[in-house]
């Protein structure tokens, strides 16, 4: 699927490269899965995976929840500790996140929620999804929204550019 930047890669211990590999190939099955999916999302949602999961080795234990998608009544959960933002400070918080039965329905669940979660009759993500052909603008979008990290979308980017996902997945470095 997904052919990975070599040289942007080349150093990985084999673990990540292979996590690597893994979330480029889910994030594209995902995509492929979608109607009006959109382009920029691919590169974020890897370095999404990266960034929330740790290369792939936090995902909440038989949960495989690698974006820490938190859970809505009636879905199956895991309870664990986190850190959100409050009032621009950290701070620790349990919290139940979802439970999914295999990596593609956690990635698969990632795109639905990013496309077409509402809240008051509005897409929750509809900044992100306004700009569908700019990761880089996509992911800055999602500070605040998807995270409460004041950092969140500068940590994607430089994911991103870090691991070349952007070339990856067809995108010029601006």
């Amino acid at each position: 699927m997904a052919m990975l930047i070599a040289a942007k890669n080349a150093n990985l211990e084999s673990f990540k490269l292979t996590a690597l590999q893994q979330a480029a190939d889910a994030a594209e099955i995902a995509a492929q899965a979608m109607v009006d999916y959109p382009p920029a999302l691919t590169p974020v949602t890897v370095a999404q995976f990266l960034l929330e999961s740790n290369w792939g080795r936090s995902g909440m234990g038989d949960a495989n929840n690698y974006f820490g998608i938190k859970a809505r009544a009636g879905e199956p959960f895991v309870m664990k500790d986190t850190t959100e933002f409050v009032s621009g400070k950290p701070v620790k918080v349990q919290q139940p996140f979802r439970r999914y039965e295999s990596m593609a329905d956690c990635f698969a669940d990632h795109a639905r929620l990013i496309c077409n979660r509402m809240s008051n009759g509005k897409k929750i993500y509809a900044k992100a999804l306004s700009n569908p052909n700019d990761p880089v603008a996509f992911a800055n979008a999602l500070t605040g929204i998807y995270a409460t990290d004041p950092q969140y979308g500068s940590k994607l980017v430089a994911i991103m550019k870090d691991r070349g996902l952007l070339e990856t997945f067809g995108f010029t470095i601006s």
